[in-house]
């Protein structure tokens, strides 16, 4: 019996721009240095995570 090489899944991960940051002290807050990441989840889930 041959066993079938499936592929589980793909990731797409944007390149992230280091040109806006947040300062090491707003980042520890945020959770991330990124601030087009920093959204609410209601934000997210209305597929409003375009970075503005």
């Amino acid at each position: 019996m041959d066993k079938m090489k499936a592929r589980v899944g793909y990731s797409y991960v944007p390149i992230q721009r280091m040109d806006r940051v947040y300062s090491p002290a707003k980042a520890l807050m945020a959770g991330t240095i990124f601030p087009e990441l920093n959204i609410t989840i209601d934000e997210y889930e209305r597929g409003l995570f375009n970075g503005k």
